[in-house]
């Protein structure tokens, strides 16, 4: 047994080593079960690790760490949405940095991968909630990558109502700002119209796919829109390495590309999705976009067994229009089985 520490002392000596290895914010909270929104089942951290007995959420400041470059003549690009390359190795970094204070000192503890990090980071008070459904911190904005502990140390805990917001009454930027009008009503976030969603694979309605605009991944429109994430300060050193890849990857590649280029292409959080996914939405990408450079790759894309990519590129096709993306489309029509493709291809040629 780890001997018996003031939490007081304990939690703040917690806080000083965190800091110490670049991690800017750090909470505590208690193990007693909650509730998140509409859940109909109440979030038990008993049930993940049996004697917690406080829960420590801790965030990373994320703001500068992505690169965007323009698509210009012949080499159209996409975008990942923000800190894409930072996800994998934040949660990584904060997950390590507290274990290992709290097992160097002889307590045990354990990742929190199945906690609601959101809801976890406000009762904790380190975070509040936005309209948009996304948690903000003083000086960080919404540029937050979180991680939780779990832990059998006593600390000093923080037990704040999960829904805490700070957002201002008349304030809607981030409503008004989404493209696909997910966020209807503040602090409701219509899941299955989010870009995000689509993004990691559900299929793209039609009167969607031109808001999806260059992204490749995530959105992060909501939040260029807040108020509190106006006038951050990019981050100059992050405390581990930012997965390798492009913010702006090239589209051409992309949508010829296989496993193998994507390892060395895209990010890890990013091939999560899959490469009919990513394929599917540089496609869509490529259309909106707008360069006729795209037109032979994604003549290539009804090569592809995966019907959506086949949809996509058929769309994107109508988008660029000229003489060869109306040769393949009259070519798909001829030989293609598969009804929403082929309903997609004419409507392309009637573009």
């Amino acid at each position: 047994m780890p001997p018996r520490r003031n939490p007081d002392a304990l939690t703040r000596e917690l806080r000083e080593y965190a800091h110490s290895r670049g991690v800017d914010l750090v909470g505590c909270t208690s193990p007693a079960p909650f509730v998140v929104g509409d859940a109909a089942e109440e979030v038990s951290p008993e049930k993940m690790m049996p004697g917690v007995r406080s829960i420590v959420v801790a965030a990373c400041h994320t703001y500068g760490a992505d690169s965007y470059r323009p698509s210009r003549s012949g080499v159209p690009r996409g975008r990942l949405g923000p800190w894409t390359r930072v996800s994998v190795p934040a949660y990584g970094h904060i997950a390590h940095v507290i274990s290992e204070f709290l097992t160097g000192r002889g307590y045990r503890a354990a990742a929190g991968h199945d906690l609601p990090l959101k809801a976890t980071a406000v009762r904790a008070g380190i975070a509040c909630y936005g309209k948009n459904s996304i948690v903000h911190a003083d000086g960080a904005g919404s540029y937050l990558e979180l991680m939780a502990v779990l832990t059998d140390a006593d600390l000093t805990c923080t037990d704040r109502p999960v829904h805490t917001s700070d957002c201002p009454d008349g304030c809607q930027a981030c409503m008004d700002a989404c493209p696909t009008g997910a966020l209807a009503e503040p602090f409701r976030l219509t899941h299955e119209q989010c870009v995000s969603h689509y993004l990691w694979g559900a299929p793209i309605p039609r009167e969607h796919r031109e808001k999806v605009g260059d992204l490749i991944f995530r959105c992060g429109v909501c939040q260029q829109a807040c108020p509190r994430n106006q006038g951050l300060r990019p981050r100059a050193q992050f405390p581990f390495s930012l997965q390798s890849g492009d913010d702006s990857p090239t589209l051409i590649p992309l949508l010829l590309g296989d496993e193998a280029y994507y390892q060395q292409a895209i990010p890890e959080f990013v091939r999560q999705a899959g490469p009919d996914t990513i394929r599917r939405n540089a496609a869509i990408a490529a259309g909106n976009v707008g360069d006729p450079a795209a037109v032979p790759a994604l003549t290539e894309c009804f090569g592809v067994p995966h019907a959506l990519t086949r949809v996509a590129a058929a769309w994107a096709l109508g988008r660029l229009g000229g003489a060869e993306a109306t040769r393949t489309l009259g070519a798909l029509l001829r030989r293609e089985e598969n009804g929403e493709v082929r309903e997609e291809a004419e409507r392309a040629l009637g573009q």
